[in-house]
Formats: structure tokens, sequence, C-alpha cells
């Protein structure tokens, strides 16, 4: 069961994911997605990007905060139901997030909330997310740490752990700057991390 949930977890497919594991990765997300929105604090008419939005619980909140949302998944399950749930209210892309098809500095703010563990090339990743947001533009990744997504034995499956140094230097590599930590508690995850960045006016190669 544990590897079963955590291929859905990885990559939402079939009637499972669309029925089951997305609206599961809402309640799981939840108080990050709540961590998230508050960190990055969007006004009405931002240009706000999500990377593996999942059940597309934060796609909500920021629609509700009149931001202009754009969000991208790698699951064909997650982008056929948030184009269901949202309809012509959010861009939904399926799209990875190491080549996204959105023009450079194009975004205000940019979150991943819960997924880093499962890019292929973080490094990538997080460059791509630099090119894509303008200068001084906000990134927010949140995230388990080690010691909390080690309690289940599914990370076992397909999980890339990180640390808080090692996504700060990340983000560092990427040009992003003032770079600062926001912890949040919850149930299941009891407790998780939310890195913010400013994306500085050089970028990113």
């Amino acid at each position: 069961m544990a590897r079963w949930l955590a291929g859905q977890f990885r990559n939402p497919h079939g009637l499972a994911g669309r029925w089951l594991i997305g609206p599961w990765l809402d309640r799981i997300s939840r108080a990050m997605n709540a961590l998230v929105l508050a960190e990055l604090d969007p006004q009405p008419g931002d240009r706000m990007l999500e990377i593996g939005f999942g059940g597309g619980g934060l796609i909500a909140a920021l629609l509700a905060r009149g931001a202009q949302v754009v969000g991208a998944d790698m699951s064909e399950a997650m982008v056929a139901r948030a184009r269901r749930r949202f309809g012509g209210r959010a861009e939904i892309l399926h799209a990875s997030v190491e080549a996204l098809p959105l023009a450079g500095a194009s975004a205000d703010t940019a979150a991943s909330v819960n997924n880093i563990y499962f890019w292929p090339d973080p490094a990538g990743g997080v460059a791509e997310l630099a090119r894509v947001l303008r200068p001084g533009g906000l990134l927010a990744i949140a995230f388990e740490p080690p010691e909390e997504l080690a309690k289940w034995s599914g990370h076992k499956h397909g999980f890339r752990l990180w640390s808080e140094a090692e996504v700060r230097a990340l983000m560092a590599a990427a040009g992003f700057e003032r770079i600062r930590s926001a912890w949040g508690t919850g149930r299941k995850p009891d407790r998780f991390l939310c890195l913010t960045g400013v994306r500085g006016a050089a970028g990113t190669a």
C-alpha cells in the first residue's frame, strides 16, 4: 500500500488519481498552502505560477484573492481535473518544472508545495523558475524536512528528501536573494517548512 500511495503522490493517475488522490492532496497540503499564501501575499492582478498543483487547493485560494493563476503539473489526471474544476479561470498546463512553456519574466510569484521530492532535475527546475519570474518576483518552496517525511515508510519509494540547507543552496545558485524560512505545523504533515526568495536582477543563465 505504501508503495502504491507513493507512486500516486508522485504522479496521480487513473480513476484513483483523479477521484481519490486529488482531493486527498488538497487535505494533506491545506496547512502548507495557507503558509505559502501568507508568505507570498498575492495581490489582485498578480500573475502567480504554481508547480505541481495536485488537487488545486492553492489555485482556488489564489483565484479567490483575485490573482491570475497559471498551474503546471506533470500528471495528466490532475491537469484534466483542474481544467474541469476551474474552467477558463486559470491557465492549466501539462508541463514539467524544468521546461515551462512560458515567456521569461512573465510571472510575479511562483510556488511549489510538497512536490520538490519528485523533480528529476531540481537545479534545472529552480533555474527555470528564476527564468519565468520577473526581477524582484517571489518564489516559495514548501516541503517536509527529512525528519518529518521519514516518519512515513512510503518515502522510500521515489521520494528525494531535502534539508533546509540543500533547498537554500538550490535557490541561491539560481540567483534568488533574501531567502527566508517560515515553519508551519499541521496534521500529517505535523511540521513543514516554506522557503521564500526574491529573484535577483541578474537572474540565472
